[in-house]
Formats: structure tokens, sequence, C-alpha cells
């Protein structure tokens, strides 16, 4: 679950503009166009921006599967920006009527934490302030931001403001203006640390890299609509950067020459990616910095053999759909895509589990996700169809709502990536009914099962299957039997982070490098290769409990989960005096699971 190489600021807007007599209505907003721009590149490209809940058709198709990573996307109750922009025969723009809408809001704390590893971080002019921008710009710099920044401005900053975008220019890399807002901002001499690009319409380019110019020539094409030229210069500028292209301003200028060929945005909408690749996170077992304890499994699965064999789950009834629900088979596949990472996470590491209401009732993130589902889907069977999954980019956020009316998940973007790839893949598959239909006819449902859903967002991207062999226990157990499984000794480990905690623990699971242990036990951030060795040890050692025990996998899965969300919990001493297996355990209470956001458990 990498950040997007490059990040922008900026709302997209909805426009009106007026050429050569006529009247266009458009979707604009520079940092949009500036993301758009970025992403035709082959860069990966997130926005930051505070939009309303449901977004206009043309606007969320840019979030599409392929395209805009949503993850930055911050709901507000208020409107879009509008402009309404008149051009005269020399395409010298007057803005009739300005609607700046909560853009102006955008502060450096809007960036989701996963992205603070971005490559690049582009500033727009948001809110047409300067000052905002810089103060976006400082806010990340406090919260350690340490790759490239750029920054765009407009005329009427170059006009009313020009020491406070100098000020900004000077705290970036990269600072994108035209050749009237250079002008005015740089009257004497070009500055010594920032790289500077010029824009100049039809005359092409310059580029200053601190020292020298370099000019770049533009191929005429016919112009429909100027607006937006720069601010896509700028993201095809950043994006061949990024793509290590061997001349990045050429870039800018072809993007630039294409979004001025029609309306606002449109030109750039038309020739977005129409899917997304599945990215497969970093995992690395081959690092045996953690591995399982022998001896101890053998203990601890012979207290297991009477404790664990009443724990497996029928997932029937709250929070889960009941019994014969008509819409509980996509109910359960969607919500298990969505299972994972309910806890908040600070600079240093762990927050704390993820708690919120609904419905009066208290829950802890999975429940709380079953039960949104289930409730969301009763109450509109629309809002868990593929369409909807595909087009709408906050429609998770509106089905997870607490009794507050808001969005209680920790990193809500990742999740609404996940729903709108979810929904295509599933979508092209022919609907959930047909995916389950295809794995029952085949000779062996489990492995056909899994085969499939590992080409399918929320479930594809883990190497161990979690979430896939969590589904398949799932509609294995319920007592509609959605997949026919006679034996379910083939299901793997579902190696959740409330069982990694309890085999670490219990000492099932030994962490053998000390350095990762300290972090372990300090719950700070663990990197991607010691999370995955002490997973791996995990998957290994509830097989090796399944052996010893005689237990299947769902009860020993089962057991360990609900031990770990109800005695060895998180926040609260564990309740040792009320385990079950207290007398196998090591009872290393200091040793947490490893803290890495992913979407895969």
């Amino acid at each position: 679950m990498d950040a997007p190489q490059l990040i922008v600021t900026g709302t997209p807007s909805t426009d009106r503009i007026e050429i050569n007599g006529e009247s266009h209505a458009t979707i604009g907003g520079s940092g949009f166009i500036t993301a758009l721009a970025g992403r035709l590149t082959g860069a990966s490209v997130g926005l930051i921006a505070r939009v309303p809940p449901m977004l206009p058709d043309q606007i969320a198709a840019a979030f599409g599967p392929g395209g805009i990573d949503p993850g930055g996307l911050v709901p507000i109750d208020g409107s879009l920006p509008a402009f309404h922009i008149s051009y005269d025969e020399d395409e010298t723009a007057t803005y009739l009527d300005v609607e700046l809408g909560e853009e102006p809001q955008i502060r450096g704390a809007d960036v989701p934490r996963r992205w603070m590893t971005a490559d690049w971080i582009h500033v727009g002019p948001l809110g047409a302030s300067a000052r905002v921008q810089l103060q976006f710009v400082e806010d990340l710099i406090k919260r350690g931001y340490h790759g490239g920044l750029s920054a765009g401005t407009f005329i009427g900053l170059a006009i009313s403001d020009p020491g406070t975008v100098r000020t900004l220019f000077d705290a970036v890399d990269v600072a994108f203006m035209n050749r009237d807002e250079a002008a005015l901002i740089y009257p004497a001499a070009m500055p010594a640390d920032t790289v500077v690009c010029v824009t100049a319409g039809r005359s092409g380019a310059r580029r200053w890299d601190g020292s020298r110019w370099t000019s770049h020539a533009t191929t005429a094409v016919q112009a429909f609509d100027p607006t937006g030229a720069g601010d896509a210069f700028a993201g095809g500028y950043l994006g061949a950067m990024l793509r290590e292209a061997p001349d990045p301003v050429t870039e800018g200028l072809r993007v630039a020459s294409v979004i001025i060929q029609g309306p606002g945005a449109a030109p750039l909408l038309d020739q977005l990616p129409q899917q997304a690749d599945i990215d497969k996170d970093a995992f690395s077992p081959d690092a045996r910095l953690a591995e399982i304890d022998d001896e101890r499994i053998r203990t601890v699965g012979s207290a297991l053999r009477v404790a664990a064999e009443r724990s497996s789950l029928s997932f029937c009834g709250s929070p889960f759909p009941e019994l014969h629900d008509p819409l509980a088979l996509e109910i359960l596949t969607l919500a298990t895509a969505h299972q994972y990472g309910f806890w908040t996470g600070t600079d240093h590491g762990y927050g704390g589990p993820m708690w919120a209401t609904i419905d009066g009732v208290r829950r802890k993130g999975s429940d709380f996700i079953w039960h949104a589902f289930t409730k969301a889907a009763n109450a509109d069977p629309t809002v868990i169809h593929v369409d909807r999954l595909t087009a709408e980019p906050l429609l998770f956020d509106q089905i997870c709502v607490d009794d507050d009316g808001v969005c209680p998940i920790p990193d809500a973007g990742s999740h609404r990536v996940l729903q709108q790839a979810y929904g295509a893949t599933i979508r092209d598959l022919g609907g959930v009914r047909s995916v389950i239909g295809h794995a029952n006819a085949s000779d062996d449902p489990l492995a056909t099962l899994l085969e499939t859903l590992s080409a399918v967002p929320g479930f594809g991207e883990d190497p161990l299957a979690k979430k896939a062999n969590l589904l398949a226990l799932i509609l294995a157990n319920r007592p509609e039997h959605f997949l026919h499984l006679d034996d379910q000794a083939s299901i793997a480990p579902i190696a959740d982070y409330h069982n990694i905690r309890t085999l670490l623990r219990t000492g099932c699971v030994r962490v053998v490098d000390q350095d990762l242990r300290r972090t372990l036990e300090d719950r700070a951030w663990t990197d991607a290769v010691g999370e995955a060795s002490v997973r791996s040890a995990a998957y290994d050692a509830i097989n090796a409990l399944c052996d010893a025990s005689g237990l299947s996998v769902g009860a020993v899965d089962g057991f360990l989960f609900t031990l770990g969300r109800s005695l060895c919990l998180e926040i609260e001493e564990p309740k040792c005096g009320e385990c079950p297996v207290a007398e196998a355990c090591s009872r290393s209470t200091l040793l947490f699971q490893p803290i890495f956001r992913t979407t895969a458990y």
C-alpha cells in the first residue's frame, strides 16, 4: 500500500466558460488538472481536496480504477469551487464570478500519514492565497516530510502578493508560473536554489536551473480553452520527472497541448486509464527475524485441544447478515475485502484500537464494518451494487458512518481505492454470485475461489491470502453453505493482527532479532521486512498448532482471534487469570503485533 509518487493539492471545480459568444459548462480546478496531467504520464497520483460526499459524475470518474488515488479526499458539508470565466479574442481571461468552496481550509494535516513518504508534493494555488500555500508547506515540514516540493501560482497572486509568492517559492524545489507572473514575482533576478519553469503560451516554455535558462518549443495546436494549460504543464513535467523521462519540459508541453483542445479538464479525463493493477505489498518472509517455537507449539496445542474446539463461528446474525438475508453473499464478500487496519497510528507508532458507536452500540472496527455494511445494504441495496461501488469514490464513507454522522475508519482513503477497484473487477467477473457459482461448479471449489480472488482488489494483494481464506471460511460455515466444501482442512491460516499478537505473547512465535523485538515492545512503526517475518512465522505457527491440536484452521484461528479481542487485549492489561491456555503460555505480554499499514489484514 505504497504512497502515490506525486501528491497534488487543490479541489475540482464546476465552471462555466464564455468563448466566442458560446457558453460551456466544464470541470476544472488548478490542482485537479495538475493531478490528471501527472497521472497521464504514468505516475501514480493522489489529490488532497475537500469535497462534498456526492461528486459530479465527470469528477467521480477521475478517481475510478486506474485514475487518481482518492485517499486524500476530505468529505465536507460544503460545495465544490465554481468559476465563471470569459475569454476575449486575445484569450485573456476575465473571472466574472468566483466561489472558492472549502479549498482555503486545506492544511498539511489533510495529507494521510501513509502519504508522507510520497516522492513529491505539489502545492497548487489553494484558495487563491499564497499564505495558505505557504502554511501548507510549513505544516508538511513540521510533520517531517522529506520529499520534493513544488508550487504554482496565478496572476492575481503575482499582482497582489508577490512577496509571499517569492517566500513560498524559496521554500520549494520547483516553481511553476507563466511569463507575466514571472515578470512580477522576479522583476530583478531569478532565485539561485529553486528550479523555475515559465510557460509562454504558443512560444513554449523556459526552464531556469539556478544558473541558466533553457528554451523549449511547443507544437502548434488549435486552442479551444486555454484555461489550465499551465497547470497541465506542471503535472506533465512532474510526472515525467518522477518517471525519469529524459525531458520533463517537453512532456509538460505535450500534456498542456492536449488540455487546451477542449473545455476544461475534459480532454485529460477522456484519456485516463480505465483499470488499475493490484499492487503487491512488500513481503520478504525469507528474512528470518522471527520463527516458531516448536516446544511451545506442542504445549499450547495440547491446551488448545479443549479450549478451541468451540471457537468456530457461523458468521450469522448481528453484526453479520441474518440467516437467509437475500443480500448476505454480496455483503459478506464486500465487507470481508474491507477487513483490515482497525487501529489508529501516531508519528511514533500505535495509537489505539478503533471503536465507534453505531445504532447505539459501541463496536470495535471489525464488528463495526460488518454491521455498517449489513445495515446500509438492507436500507438501500444499491449501495453494494458494483456500478455504484465503481463510480462513487466516497461511497465507502457513506456506508461506514457512525451515529455522529462521520466515517470513523482509520485510513479511509485506502478503503475508497479498494471499493472502486473491487467494484470494477467484480463487475467484469459477472458479479459475486457468478464468482461463487463458478467455484462451486469446479472439482475443487476452494482452489477455484482462491485463484479467482487472487485477481480481485481487496483479496489479491496479500501473499498469504488472509482475507481470501477468511471469505472461504465464512461462506462455508454460514448455514446457507454458500461455498460447497466437504473438508475445510485445506483452508489456509488467517494471519490477522489479533492472532499475531496472541501467538507472540504465548511464545508460539519467537522474535529472534533483538532490534525487532524492541520495536514490537515499543509499539513503534515496523518496516516491511520485520512485518513480513513476524507474519510469516505466525502463519506457520497456526498450521503447526492445527497439527498439534488436531483442530481445524477455523477453530484455531477463531480461538486466537477471540482471545486477542477479549483477554489478550491491545490497550488493557492482559487478563491472564481468565485465559484457558495460561498454563501453557510464555506470558510475553510486552510483545505487540507489527505496526505496519497494509490492506492485507
